[in-house]
């Protein structure tokens, strides 16, 4: 087993997923994207492994034991890390493993079965399209179908244990942010700032992670590039947008420094917010609405007089071991607030003037919510 979670951890996701796969008419699951297959056996090759080479896969009846399916490298790591039994290698290194794969659904008598895929909705292949084609010629009479339902239902309600590993990165993140913030100075570029924050996440034990520093003039309509090697400039808003991942689950939050003393405006602006988002967080309890989070935020913007400028309506997204997934907080989402569900809220401004967002990760509890980025929200000045 790995040192990331308890055997009963999988076991219960194992009986979950059976469970939406019955209301689903499901005979099976065959899991093929990395995060999914780590997910459900524990088994994860490498940080950041996302490549079609050497692939792994998890075929998941709905009786009897779920087999792995991974490369000849990965073998020892697999059976020492997954919480299953049933591991089996393959030696193609650039194409799937068809007759491997064959002979699992001959094993658990699947050959013509109703067999799930990740085909729906934010759910992405772990092989090409050929490659797909590829096998269900092989398995010419299984009925394939969408698996995303099903996966969504078991992965957006995180147990107690995943929601621990999500407050452990939002600590990390707080740490590196007010570390390398205290030593920001004129002339620093966006690329050392995010070089020092990536240094920061893994020197407080995070395995990863990403930043998309944003700042005056050059950043404030392009937050997603890389970073530039523009110079940090005294009174320049400075907003970075930081995510760490612990033991598979991601942080992700912004917060903001200015070299020097904030002005009245950004300071007022900044504190108007955090009020939006803030607005929205006590809304957040079972049974609520994303379209009522929503509201609760507009209503908060247009009291202090804030013109947001987030179009689509979506304000915040969920967490876990993709930095965004299901359920989103947008007026569209049908989801429900649920226990155990991770989201973000990140309602903002960004403008030629600069980058307003106060984005907080927070957990559904059974009686409302629980904020676990709780680290410093106010400007750094330094």
């Amino acid at each position: 087993m790995n040192d990331f979670f308890v055997a009963e951890e999988y076991q219960t996701r194992l009986t979950r997923v059976r469970t939406a796969m019955q209301n689903r008419r499901l005979d099976a699951l065959l899991l093929t994207a990395p995060t999914n297959v780590e997910y459900f056996s524990g088994h994860r090759p490498l940080v950041g492994w996302d490549t079609l080479t050497r692939s792994s896969f998890c075929l998941v009846p709905a009786a009897g034991d779920p087999i792995l399916i991974v490369h000849d490298v990965w073998l020892g790591g697999a059976v020492a890390d997954s919480a299953w039994h049933d591991v089996r290698a393959f030696p193609e290194t650039t194409r799937p493993p068809l007759a491997t794969l064959a002979d699992c659904f001959q094993d658990r008598q699947l050959l013509t079965a109703r067999v799930g895929l990740e085909l729906g909705y934010e759910q992405r292949l772990g092989l090409s399209f050929h490659d797909l084609q590829a096998l269900q010629a092989r398995l010419a009479q299984v009925n394939w179908l969408d698996a995303a339902p099903a996966i969504w239902d078991v992965r957006m309600i995180k147990s107690p244990a995943e929601i621990d590993k999500i407050r452990r990165a939002c600590a990390i993140t707080d740490a590196a942010f007010d570390m390398v913030f205290q030593s920001l100075a004129p002339g620093m570029t966006e690329a050392e700032l995010a070089s020092r924050l990536q240094a920061g996440i893994a020197t407080q034990g995070a395995e990863f992670g990403f930043m998309a520093p944003c700042m005056v003039p050059a950043g404030y309509m392009t937050m997603s590039r890389v970073p530039s090697r523009h110079p940090l400039v005294p009174g320049e808003l400075i907003w970075c947008d930081l995510g760490a991942i612990y033991h598979g689950y991601w942080s992700d939050y912004g917060r903001a420094a200015v070299i020097g003393k904030a002005s009245d405006e950004q300071r007022r602006m900044w504190e108007d917010v955090h009020a939006v988002t803030q607005a929205g967080l006590a809304e957040v309890r079972p049974g609520r609405s994303m379209s009522a989070v929503v509201a609760a935020c507009n209503r908060t913007a247009q009291r202090v007089g804030l013109a947001m400028n987030f179009a689509s309506g979506r304000i915040g997204h969920g967490l876990g071991m993709q930095l965004t997934e299901p359920p989103h907080v947008a007026g569209h989402e049908t989801e429900l607030l649920r226990p155990g569900m991770v989201i973000t809220l990140e309602p903002g401004i960004v403008s030629p003037q600069g980058v307003y967002i106060v984005e907080q990760d927070i957990a559904v509890t059974e009686t409302g919510a629980e904020q676990l980025s709780t680290g410093r929200w106010e400007i750094w000045e330094v």
